[in-house]
């Protein structure tokens, strides 16, 4: 079974912003790096996690203005998180156990490695599955 580390260990790329950025900012880097969420770090920790429900409901729901609205002020504070080694069905049934889409995954010593999404981890349970599949279908034409 493939483990987290599997998945997110080819990306290139680990998506931060910085809590004092400001809500503008950070929704036009998200545009930029076409990405749904991105872990908030603070002097380098990670603090919280910001998706396009934070700024659904936590600012253009208030209707804050998102210039001067630090992200810290609208992301989800101490996030869940998983470890590279921890399967993707375990973090599949985290998501859906506590309703959420994007999960950030660090290192047992707090060293952040990204995020990955419900439907990153549906992908890879399809692969899965239809491996499984394949195999007993070989099996059974004997």
């Amino acid at each position: 079974m493939k483990t987290i580390g599997d998945i997110t260990n080819r990306r290139k790329e680990i998506y931060s912003v910085e809590t004092k950025e400001s809500a503008l900012a950070v929704a036009g880097k998200m545009r930029n790096w076409y990405v749904r969420a991105v872990s908030v770090t603070e002097g380098g920790r990670l603090v919280g996690i910001v998706s396009e429900w934070d700024f659904l409901t936590k600012l253009l729901g208030t209707a804050r203005d998102p210039e001067h609205t630090p992200i810290g002020e609208i992301m989800t504070p101490d996030p869940h998180t998983a470890h590279p080694g921890a399967s993707y069905a375990e973090c599949l049934a985290t998501m859906m156990k506590h309703d959420f889409q994007h999960l950030v995954i660090v290192t047992e010593s707090g060293e952040l490695r990204g995020t990955i999404s419900v439907g990153d981890l549906l992908r890879v349970d399809k692969v899965e599955r239809d491996g499984v599949i394949e195999f007993y279908e070989s099996m059974l034409k004997d």
